[in-house]
């Protein structure tokens, strides 16, 4: 009886604030554990961790304490280079979620030419997949790819699906690469895309499918991928890799994901 009544004192002292604190330390350590497990680091944060107790339990033991305690400043600067790219994902994704992302999100890309981009891009992977024509067609969303872009060589041109054919032409010097694209303008070609490490990606899949699926585990950005084998259409966005698409699924998929209904607000990072 005496644990039952501490216990109900102790749940009748918990405030709205302590509930707050407990689900962001609890938000907190669960995307951790998450990063982990994705990065591969599990091996090196066992070694940190066993450090640690080692340095607790050897406080008897000065010297080999000292030496013991001053591993772990190496291993924790090996873990911040480890995760860098996550966490510079996490910061790009909490600045899109809060209202800073929604002032500067799609700033000065008219809806209307987005549409026009799609059409045409739509066009050109159209004949890209009779011809077997091999092309990736990556589309800038709201985290920006002046690092892809940098990679290759900068046109700034309209889009159109004669431009396109003439870039991903067999004999063209720029069809080797992906182009990017931010609202209706091909901002540059010829472009190197980050390959993607996922062991689940299947093994029929190419280096296109593996660099499309790349940039969409590591940004926003939503890659259009035409196999230079198959003639396959694929998708990918958000880490994941829609293949044999239709040329009416692909227009859907786009369509639906880059129109902003003006009545239907974004979601808050919660929810997402």
């Amino acid at each position: 009886m005496t644990l039952l009544e501490s216990l109900w004192r102790t749940f009748l002292s918990i405030t709205v604030v302590d509930v707050i604190d407990i689900v962001l330390v609890t938000f907190i350590l669960y995307h951790l554990l998450v990063l982990m497990r994705r990065s591969g680091a599990v091996s090196l944060l066992k070694g940190v961790a066993a450090v640690i107790v080692i340095v607790s339990i050897t406080t008897w033991l000065p010297t080999f304490n000292w030496l013991m305690s001053r591993l772990l400043v190496p291993g924790i600067i090996a873990l911040v280079v480890i995760f860098q790219p996550e966490l510079r994902m996490a910061l790009e994704r909490l600045g899109r979620a809060g209202f800073l992302g929604q002032a500067f999100s799609n700033m000065g890309l008219g809806t209307e030419g987005r549409q026009l981009a799609i059409s045409e891009v739509i066009e050109a992977v159209a004949g890209f997949s009779e011809s077997h024509t091999g092309a990736l067609i990556v589309f800038e969303r709201e985290t920006g790819l002046m690092d892809i872009t940098r990679t290759g060589k900068t046109l700034n041109a309209r889009v159109s699906a004669e431009l396109l054919a003439s870039i991903f032409h067999l004999r063209s010097p720029l069809h080797d690469g992906a182009v990017v694209i931010r609202g209706s303008t091909l901002i540059a070609a010829a472009c190197v895309l980050p390959y993607s490490e996922s062991l689940g990606l299947s093994a029929s899949a190419g280096m296109r499918h593996r660099a499309a699926l790349g940039i969409s585990e590591k940004t926003d950005a939503v890659c259009v991928v035409v196999s230079e084998e198959t003639g396959v259409l694929s998708l990918a966005v958000d880490g994941a890799l829609n293949r044999r698409l239709d040329r009416t699924q692909l227009t859907e998929r786009l369509m639906g994901l880059f129109e902003q209904p003006a009545e239907t607000p974004k979601l808050m990072f919660w929810k997402r």
